[in-house]
């Protein structure tokens, strides 16, 4: 079986190839126990340097959804990346205390991870959160900005670990959306946090991260008590 790969901008690279790779496994394209092409041909496949796919390879086998076997290659880990996170799920079922957790772990990694994107975001990454704040559907522009903050932080491993609590965090999207004004708040919050990535302001893209997120929490609380 041969996968196709497609060729990643080279803004963010690493987790763009990180998405790419784990999509594959869940689809199909790439199977548990497949090698991955050689690192020269990978390389030119995805069109990113060589560094950064060892830095993909590193981030992957880190999570256990990649396998290196000295002097073998790299292998498609035995389990898939949903059954990777079945364990996660079952353990962030929703609760006071589990939603607690989540939202505790996201306000150490998502101001981080905002405060890197005002410093390293490009005129065009900028451009896409802005696009991404038009679309009318206020639960995956949710989704797609936080995702595009953390692609533009320029860090695999934070963007991967992100990955993670946002799969776990579906529910309580869903859960806290149904808030009265809860939208209309929140697409506010957004534009706040994308202009202060524009402005290629730290400081501010953090703070406005956390108020954002520590707002979402407590509505979470209130709608769980």
């Amino acid at each position: 079986m041969t996968a196709e790969f497609t060729p990643l901008d080279r803004s963010s690279a690493a987790a763009q190839a990180m998405r790419q790779i784990q999509e594959m496994i869940v689809d199909g394209r790439l199977a548990a126990g497949q090698r991955l092409p050689a690192e020269r041909e990978l390389s030119e496949m995805l069109q990113i340097s060589r560094p950064t796919l060892r830095e993909t390879i590193r981030s992957l086998v880190s999570l256990n959804i990649l396998e290196s076997r000295h002097g073998s290659g790299t292998y498609v880990a035995a389990l898939d990346t949903k059954t990777l996170l079945e364990p996660l799920q079952f353990v962030m079922s929703l609760s006071v205390r589990t939603v607690d957790e989540l939202f505790e772990a996201r306000l150490l990694i998502e101001p981080a991870l905002a405060a890197l994107a005002a410093a390293r975001a490009d005129a065009a990454q900028v451009a896409v959160m802005r696009a991404v704040l038009d679309n009318p559907d206020r639960v995956a522009t949710d989704v797609a900005l936080h995702r595009l903050v953390a692609d533009a932080a320029g860090n695999a491993v934070l963007a991967a670990l992100l990955q993670t609590l946002s799969t776990l965090g579906q529910a309580s999207r869903a859960l806290t959306a149904t808030r009265p004004g809860m939208l209309r708040r929140t697409a506010a919050e957004h534009r706040a946090i994308v202009d202060a990535i524009d402005r290629r302001d730290p400081d501010a893209a953090r703070a406005a991260m956390t108020e954002h997120l520590e707002r979402v929490a407590a509505e979470a609380r209130r709608t769980m008590a």
